[in-house]
């Protein structure tokens, strides 16, 4: 944590009643007696604050009251030290992960940390987004330069007030974990709990500021947590969500569901699955003899297959709040998920599960496939199950099944009911297209890094 650094701010800020006027003006001075007593108007009249570096201060008032105008002095006290997220040049062409941070890992942070947190959104440009999504991605921007001050005006005006509390909350999270200073300036009068500040100004129109110097709550939760509710769920609440998914496809026989409901409404679901009949990671960290049995493997364990968390409201603890609670209630002795995503957000390890095994990108199971590249395959695309299926179906019947039989010798990282059927079938030359198709874009799975996460009833009891 830097060293904090007392600051005084002294403002005097007014607007002169002009000398040289059109008619109109002159009618409306004459009429309404404008400049008999005085020649200027003031906003701040030698306002003074004192306040240290690492803190969030929020000015807050009527519209036209002189917000703008005193973020413009924080503006010129800090100087280079500052950026103003008003003045941030960014080209409608900009790719959102490719644009901030040092690395794929610290982009997603980012974006994640200011309600941006979907995959579809990762790879928008800026020119797609829309007004309250742009002002999110200039907030991430903001952050991403490592200036030790941000301004920002208008804060959060654009965005529905639901977003709006997550973004504060999120938004004085990070400035605080990493000791900057926070500025900004609303209208809005909901924001205080989420913001958190430790200076809130006032301003009125036409009347002086008032100052309240507060102590921030350490560790707080964001205010919306208090009106969602844990509750059993159905198939229907995770089609509600599942559109919010970065994988396409539906998870095979569900065996449990939860939801949050956030006023009615469902903004979080998890998804237990039964788990696949072998696994290398299982493997791993409970040995080779250990769930050899189909039984057995359907009796104890269950598996995480969806995690779903409304966009507006992730970054504040949706998904850990889902696992978390979930776990003991499942009925499982045994609880794994397998997550790409968790790579960038270990909120598995949050809620209690352990990371048992990691899936490195396989660079073998990729070569099992290259013989595709004679087919007009490219395997940079497999990940695309619109563009294999285009492929797949394109093919002649006869090199489908040449295809096919080719594909039964490519080894399956994960065993299952359906994945063994398929198997059959592709030896058989009897697959139809679409599952062929959903095996190579399966397959893709081998070029990304992935995490294999485990959980025990045992652990409640302390075993």
């Amino acid at each position: 944590m830097p060293l904090l650094v007392a600051r005084y701010l002294r403002a005097t800020v007014s607007f002169p009643l002009r000398a040289t006027r059109g008619p109109r003006a002159e009618e409306v001075y004459r009429q309404f007696s404008l400049g008999e007593t005085r020649d200027h108007v003031d906003i701040f009249r030698d306002f003074t604050l004192t306040f240290e570096d690492g803190h969030v201060i929020l000015v807050t008032g009527e519209s036209g009251g002189g917000k703008s105008l005193l973020l413009n002095e924080f503006k010129n006290m800090y100087g280079e030290e500052c950026v103003d997220v008003k003045d941030l040049g960014i080209s409608r062409d900009e790719v959102l992960v490719e644009g901030l941070g040092s690395s794929t890992e610290n982009a997603l942070y980012l974006l994640n940390m200011v309600g941006l947190g979907e995959a579809s959104l990762f790879v928008r440009s800026y020119g797609e987004l829309s007004d309250g999504q742009k002002f999110r991605y200039r907030l991430a921007k903001a952050l991403a330069c490592g200036k030790p001050v941000l301004l920002v005006d208008e804060f959060c005006s654009t965005l529905d007030r639901d977003t709006a509390k997550v973004v504060a909350y999120l938004a004085q999270k990070i400035v605080r974990k990493e000791g900057r200073t926070l500025v900004c300036a609303t209208a809005h009068s909901d924001l205080l709990e989420d913001l958190n500040p430790d200076i809130v100004v006032r301003k009125p129109f036409g009347k002086p500021p008032t100052v309240e110097k507060r102590t921030p709550i350490g560790n707080q939760a964001c205010s919306l947590l208090d009106d969602v509710n844990l509750e059993e769920g159905s198939y229907r609440d995770f089609t509600h969500l599942e559109a919010y998914h970065y994988r396409g496809f539906r998870p095979a026989v569900p065996k449990k569901v939860y939801r949050l409901a956030y006023h009615g409404e469902t903004v979080g679901v998890i998804v237990y699955t039964y788990s696949y009949l072998s696994l290398k990671a299982r493997s791993h960290v409970f040995g080779s003899s250990r769930y050899r049995a189909v039984a057995e493997v359907n009796r104890d364990i269950l598996r995480i297959a969806r995690v779903i968390v409304a966009p507006r409201f992730r970054g504040v603890g949706l998904g850990v709040k889902l696992v978390k609670e979930t776990l003991p209630l499942c009925g499982a002795e045994v609880v794994e998920t397998i997550a790409a995503m968790a790579v960038y957000n270990p909120f598995f390890e949050h809620a209690g599960m352990r990371l048992g095994y990691v899936y490195e990108a396989n660079a073998k199971r990729l070569n099992s496939l290259s013989f595709l590249t004679g087919y007009g395959f490219n395997l940079e695309r497999i990940h695309s199950y619109a563009y294999v299926k285009g492929l797949v179906e394109g093919l002649p019947e006869t090199v489908f099944q040449e295809v096919q039989a080719k594909l039964a010798h490519v080894p399956t990282p994960r065993i299952h009911h359906s994945g063994l059927a398929l198997k059959d079938a592709l030896r058989q030359g009897t697959a139809t297209r679409i599952r062929v198709a959903s095996f190579i874009h399966q397959c893709s799975s081998a070029q990304v890094k992935s995490y294999y996460y485990y959980w025990l009833r045992s652990w409640l009891d302390g075993a």
